[in-house]
């Protein structure tokens, strides 16, 4: 593994809470991620599924996870792949027993031909049976996962159980992050700010947008990240008008505005930031304009990030600060506001969520309505885009919510328009 080593600790915790919110006399099945075929005999690189990974720590593809309070001497069972020369000779080691042991807590192993004999003697003693999946609503595919597989074969086989998914107990657990947690997050944080540091002095006209992007996977790889926490949006000019554009094929252009949206992935956590910058080192009066409007609402939205409120609470705030900054802007009038039609004259100009939760995922488990706690990890990302002046603008943080309100892991990251402008000459 590229990062240092996570406390098995951390791991036990989580499945204790797990546990703790299953109902008497019941058995969940975690599977991991099966890997993605590319072409040919090749596979993409393996990415763990967030929930196995979160209650084990095993990055290792053909494992799974039983957790059990239906037998009072077992709690945890974690299937693996047999060590194997001829299968190692080719994809090198495989997980030991005692190696496997020592990352994830979890003492009771066994090889995964074993599973369905055991499972089906713990499935009989147990009243409710769980099966893990991902339930992010933003989530659409047809591929035939093997979580999905299972919870039909439950269906038909244990018709007298109680069968329920796993994802909102998952949820519960994985939104408020331990301190180790949060540490991982911090140190995602930390590397994505070196990346953009690097990057700042290097920006010139006739640059290719992926010349950047190589800069940052550079940075990422060699401060121990796995890599982008998701495809890094590098745009210029009216590309930044489009908020996933992440082909990052054009030439930088003297006088266009750079919107990098990006974060690396730490120990599989996420970090998420965005800047915008001049491709010359300068920004044009009218773009300052509109990069120190994006900035005001970022500030006061930032500082309204507590316990106690909702992302939805603050989306609304959010709208409204926007509006007004268009108004000043010259991009609507009172008329404009008046008169809304289907959709609020501010959404031509500002048209997504202002905050989504972080964690093992980007956009990790838990709903906008939910209050938040301390523990809590948020984006706050306002922004305003003007096709006509071929201007996007977006400022985002990863913030986590204190007891006492809330910490930037950004840190001194540049924000201001000069400092930024400083940091470029």
């Amino acid at each position: 593994m590229r990062y240092n080593t996570i406390p098995s600790q951390l791991f036990v915790k989580n499945r204790q809470k797990v546990l703790e919110k299953l109902p008497e006399c019941s058995s969940a099945v975690i599977f991991s991620n099966p890997q993605m075929p590319k072409n040919g005999d090749e596979f993409h690189p393996y990415r763990q599924s967030s929930d196995f990974f979160y209650l084990t720590g095993i990055v290792q593809e053909k494992s799974i996870l039983i957790l059990t309070n239906a037998l009072p001497e077992k709690q945890a069972i974690l299937f693996i792949l047999e060590q194997k020369p001829e299968l190692e000779q080719w994809e090198g080691r495989k997980l030991t027993n005692a190696e496997a042991t020592e990352i994830s807590g979890i003492t009771e192993i066994h090889f995964i031909e074993n599973f369905n004999a055991i499972w089906d003697e713990i499935a009989n003693k147990s009243d409710h049976l769980f099966y893990s999946q991902n339930c992010n609503p933003r989530l659409k595919t047809d591929l035939l996962l093997p979580e999905k597989l299972f919870a039909e074969e439950l269906g038909k086989k244990w018709q007298n159980k109680d069968i329920q998914c796993l994802a909102n107990i998952m949820t519960a657990c994985r939104i408020v992050k331990e301190p180790e947690e949060i540490a991982l997050i911090q140190k995602a944080s930390d590397i994505t700010k070196e990346a953009f540091l690097e990057i700042l002095p290097q920006v010139k006209h006739g640059m290719y947008e992926y010349e950047i992007e190589a800069i940052m996977t550079s940075c990422f790889i060699r401060n121990g990240a796995n890599g982008h926490a998701f495809e890094p949006i590098i745009s210029n000019g009216r590309n930044t008008y489009y908020l996933h554009y992440i082909k990052n094929d054009q030439i930088l252009q003297n006088g266009n505005l750079i919107l990098m949206d990006f974060g690396s992935e730490y120990a599989n956590y996420a970090s998420d930031c965005t800047r915008v910058f001049p491709v010359n080192g300068r920004f044009t009066p009218r773009q300052k304009e509109f990069y120190n409007a994006v900035l005001r609402v970022f500030k006061q939205i930032r500082a309204t990030i507590r316990p106690g409120i909702t992302i939805n609470d603050y989306q609304k705030t959010t709208c409204q600060l926007i509006q007004e900054e268009l108004l000043t802007l010259g991009l609507l009038k009172q008329s404009d506001i008046l008169n809304r039609g289907e959709k609020p004259a501010y959404f031509k100009y500002f048209m997504h969520g202002v905050s989504h939760f972080i964690g093992l995922d980007t956009h990790d488990v838990g709903e906008k309505t939910e209050i938040l706690r301390p523990g809590m990890v948020v984006s706050c990302e306002p922004g305003i885009y003007c096709f006509e002046e071929n201007t996007g603008i977006r400022i985002e943080d990863t913030i986590l919510v204190t007891e006492d309100g809330s910490y930037d892991f950004m840190g001194t990251l540049p924000i201001e328009a000069e400092e930024i402008e400083m940091r470029m000459h």
